[in-house]
């Protein structure tokens, strides 16, 4: 991917795709904790259109996680701590 390939727009990160462009975006939950959602732009945080990872940090091993153990866009945002990973 190159710097091209992502873009700031307001507080939140596009990323284009294929063509395709992804508003993503990132919650520093805590030191070990961050979610990072991906979705059309102008999706709503409370729509089921979101693809969540979830990134636990534990030492030095880092580990990525969807919700719902897929790639999906089925997921509401607001929702990001309370979802199976």
């Amino acid at each position: 991917m190159t710097k091209d390939d992502n873009y700031k727009s307001g507080n939140q990160w596009v990323k284009r795709t294929s063509g395709e462009q992804l508003t993503c975006l990132v919650d520093e939950a805590s030191s070990t904790v961050t979610y990072i959602g991906s979705a059309a732009p102008g999706s709503a945080t409370t729509s089921a259109v979101w693809r969540i990872k979830k990134v636990l940090v534990d030492g030095t091993v880092t580990s990525i996680k969807f919700a719902d153990s897929d790639e999906l866009f089925n997921n509401i945002w607001d929702n990001r701590a309370s979802l199976t990973y």
